[in-house]
């Protein structure tokens, strides 16, 4: 079973030895907040509250959630694909999606795919 929002909360709260007082404290909020806070799932807390939260705690939002970190690398990219003619970007999609699928992890009890050699001409550049 999935971990909820509310269960990381209190795992986390509690391995840095914090009572839900401490929290509420530390959030300006009641203590009867933070109760209720630790039964909640991620889709009912607001991304500022989120934040406050994993401050408080000393952690961030993303382990709460229990997804992966953000990536800005991926943001800026995505952003950029965005703001492409479609042309441009159905041309860097049609370049970039075989190495893509190449590198996907593999479904259980496959190996793993290495990923595609980078031509000649990017060996020498660094990543």
């Amino acid at each position: 079973m999935e971990q909820q929002f509310g269960d990381r909360l209190r795992m986390l709260r509690r391995r840095r030895g914090m009572t839900q007082g401490d929290l509420a404290r530390a959030l300006g909020c009641t203590v009867q907040t933070v109760v209720r806070y630790e039964g909640l799932r991620i889709e009912e807390v607001r991304p500022a509250k989120l934040k406050a939260i994993a401050g408080a705690l000393g952690v961030e939002p993303w382990e709460l959630t229990g997804e992966e970190p953000v990536d800005e690398e991926i943001n800026t990219l995505t952003r950029g694909l965005k703001r492409m003619d479609p042309e441009q970007r159905a041309n860097l999609i049609r370049m970039v999606m075989p190495y893509v699928m190449q590198c996907q992890r593999p479904e259980a009890g496959e190996a793993a795919k290495p990923a595609p050699a980078r031509p000649a001409a990017e060996k020498g550049t660094p990543e």
